[in-house]
């Protein structure tokens, strides 16, 4: 397993962790969980600028990315509808994208296609939804509102742009 890998296979480990701390009774837990995330969002980054940088992409890899990506969403997502800190229609429209995105993946890898690349704007997307919930864990509601009013059209756009990108790529290819 090579280090990109690695670094998206924490993700996957750190969930529970994330979940451990979010849900915790004792002062500060929201701080711990919010680190956790941020720890998260950054190994999003660093797993697929390591991975193109030294030539590491991998078919395991192109499988683990998007399912550490949306299993982290939906895990802060429900998370913060439980404890209501983001309104239930805003956590709805987030985890039909993520499930979404994370079907298609799944498909796409167990019939053998061509992986569908995130576009710019699903990546500009997963950066404002991982701001979002991290500023809304951490307690920054201004911030969090910021971020969500950009990530909220951002992610409609994406998804749209999945769906367009994915009908292409089954039915016209």
């Amino acid at each position: 397993m090579n280090l990109a890998n690695v670094l998206t296979t924490s993700r996957i480990i750190f969930i529970p962790v994330f979940l451990y701390f979010f849900f915790a009774d004792f002062t500060g837990h929201y701080y711990w969980a919010g680190g956790v995330f941020v720890f998260s969002g950054i190994t999003d980054f660093l797993d697929g600028y390591i991975a193109r940088a030294l030539n590491l992409t991998s078919k395991i890899g192109r499988l683990l990315d998007p399912l550490a990506d949306k299993l982290s969403m939906i895990a802060a997502f429900i998370s913060l509808a439980v404890v209501n800190l983001l309104p239930l229609w805003v956590i709805c429209i987030i985890l039909i994208r993520e499930i979404a995105i994370l079907s298609g993946s799944v498909f796409v890898y167990f019939t053998g296609h061509d992986i569908i690349f995130p576009s710019r704007f699903g990546k500009i997307a997963t950066f404002f939804l991982y701001s979002t919930a991290a500023a809304s864990i951490l307690g920054i509601e201004y911030v969090g509102m910021i971020f969500l009013i950009i990530a909220i059209p951002l992610t409609l756009f994406s998804a749209v742009e999945y769906v367009v990108k994915a009908y292409n790529h089954f039915y016209k290819s």
